[in-house]
């Protein structure tokens, strides 16, 4: 009898996360990309939230006056600091494009030297090798020209189009935001009664903690490592400093990649080129990321996720597989409200057996 308890109890718990993973994936599927615009809006008036019920309180300002002119504010000083580091990494993407040529004629010299290394060591004919590496480029400039040259003009009037409709979205979601910071407040009064509200209410608590200590851990963690990296190419007199410091930053947030896919071959590079200044400095800058990443991460992170690295890869891949590029973002989300949906379940569970023990024990 006590073994049959046992078996029913796992297959409930099977059924139960079996039908967890549906509910979040056909949310994400059919559900999120209705309500994303308010979900973002809800977001904004939270981060607003306190500077609206200040100037409510203390100069009697009304909730909607004062969460739009917060949300000007904050949509006024991100736009802008967004603009200036744009500005930043256009004047570096010009400057790059325009020593294409320069960088053109320092590879082609170095891969004169290659395909004369190849000659010899295979035994070949001076030329051989380059002749096949010449008709190789040759084919893959003939295929960009008749194949991805017309689809990028084609999704030029795709972005065009996507760029317009981008834009009513923020309008949607900055008046959404502006309304919603006039009701958060009686949200909590109104359905606090609702058990429905009490056990969503525990969900998003936990994913909020969770999600904002990962998130404020990341931002933290990536500009460390941005400026670690602009300050250690500056020393190396490199042009594109920023632009390269910002792109490894980020790629330094991604599981498995990091920032060591750039730097180590960079560095291997320099040795053999014999700029052993360079490699020192770029084995430096990664080493001094890896360790400020080891350190601050459990810190400012701590057990609040609970998501080995692994687990997160795994996720990545198949929200990648089920969503797109936009699964990349999702799975990793998806694992977590997962997990999270999971414990709060089991901790419901846990206490009405306890309850109904006291009551019986009562009884």
């Amino acid at each position: 009898m006590k073994q049959w308890e046992e078996n029913a109890e796992r297959v409930k718990y099977v059924l139960m996360i079996m039908a967890i993973i549906l509910g979040v994936y056909l949310s994400f599927r059919y559900l999120l990309p209705l309500f994303f615009p308010f979900l973002v809006a809800y977001f904004l008036a939270w981060i607003v939230r306190p500077i609206t019920e200040f100037l409510y309180k203390k100069l009697k300002i009304p909730r909607v006056v004062g969460g739009t002119a917060s949300l000007i504010v904050l949509f006024f000083v991100v736009g802008a600091g967004l603009c200036y580091l744009f500005n930043l990494l256009t004047k570096q993407a010009i400057t790059f494009i325009k020593n294409i040529p320069v960088y053109t004629n320092i590879l082609a010299e170095k891969l004169e030297h290659l395909c004369k290394c190849c000659d010899e060591f295979l035994g070949m004919s001076k030329g051989t090798f380059r002749s096949i590496v010449d008709d190789n480029i040759s084919i893959t400039i003939d295929k960009m020209k008749t194949s991805i040259m017309p689809r990028i003009t084609e999704r030029t009037i795709t972005f065009t189009i996507t760029f317009i409709s981008a834009i009513g979205i923020v309008l949607i979601i900055f008046v959404a935001a502006a309304l919603m910071t006039k009701e958060i407040p009686s949200l909590r009064t109104r359905y606090e009664d609702n058990h429905f509200y009490r056990d969503l209410h525990k969900v998003t608590s936990k994913l909020a903690e969770a999600g904002i200590a990962y998130i404020r851990s990341q931002l933290i963690i990536m500009v460390i490592v941005a400026i670690i990296s602009v300050v250690g190419l500056t020393i190396m007199n490199n042009e594109y400093a920023l632009l390269i410091g910002v792109g490894i930053a980020i790629m330094d947030a991604l599981p498995i990649l990091g920032s060591g896919i750039i730097y180590i071959p960079w560095a291997i590079i320099m040795l053999i080129d014999g700029n052993i200044f360079a490699a020192a400095i770029l084995i430096t800058i990664y080493l001094l990321s890896q360790i400020i990443r080891e350190v601050l991460e459990p810190k400012l992170i701590g057990n609040r996720i609970g998501i080995k690295p692994l687990y997160t890869l795994i996720s990545m891949y198949v929200g990648v597989k089920l969503f797109n590029i936009v699964g990349f973002f999702l799975g990793p989300i998806g694992l977590l409200i997962i997990i999270t949906i999971y414990k709060v379940v089991c901790e419901k569970s846990q206490e009405t057996r306890k309850s109904q023990e006291i009551s019986f024990t009562e009884d």
